[in-house]
């Protein structure tokens, strides 16, 4: 007499493999949502930067004396680029110059219209501070500016900090 060997699946092995596949196919769902946040947030990155290079960039344009470049807050020299990270909370700290300050003593803004910002919720601030004179000659050799941009993301703020500077032409080094 011989024994008939079982062919196929039983019904407990299909549910199993079933549950293995479904828990599979959830850490696969859970990636993907994961990719979307992190490309989301790459590209609030990435916004935040290119508006930040463009006002660097109408900065390079401006001359040294220019009005939209006064060290209008001297309190926050030692900390122009936000090291403190204070950018990030919900209120908006000490700073320089602001988004009203782009037309300031009437001259004409030519970067991205502050319209373009408020989509995004994003903010432009900008920071001067000039106490460098390293020839010791009396006079500032240049303005540092530190370029910040935020937007709200979550409870608080997320930003992103260029800098650049602005030689004095009136120090004859």
């Amino acid at each position: 007499m011989h024994r008939r060997r079982p062919r196929g699946f039983t019904l407990i092995e299909s549910m199993v493999a079933v549950v293995v596949l479904l828990i599979g196919a959830l850490g696969v769902m859970g990636l993907a949502r994961q990719g979307e946040k992190l490309n989301a947030d790459g590209r609030r990155v990435m916004h935040a930067t290119a508006l930040a290079q463009d006002l660097v960039a109408n900065i390079d344009l401006w001359n040294y004396g220019d009005v939209r470049l006064a060290n209008t807050v001297p309190d926050n020299d030692n900390d122009i680029g936000d090291g403190a990270f204070q950018y990030e909370n919900a209120t908006v700290p000490p700073h320089d110059h602001g988004e009203a300050d782009l037309t300031a003593g009437g001259a004409p803004w030519l970067g991205v219209p502050a319209a373009s910002l408020a989509d995004g919720g994003y903010e432009r601030y900008w920071n001067v501070s000039e106490g460098d004179d390293w020839n010791g000659n009396g006079i500032p050799d240049a303005r540092r500016i530190a370029v910040i941009v935020r937007w709200p993301q979550g409870a608080g703020f997320r930003r992103i900090v260029l800098f650049t500077s602005k030689a004095n032409p009136a120090d004859n080094q």
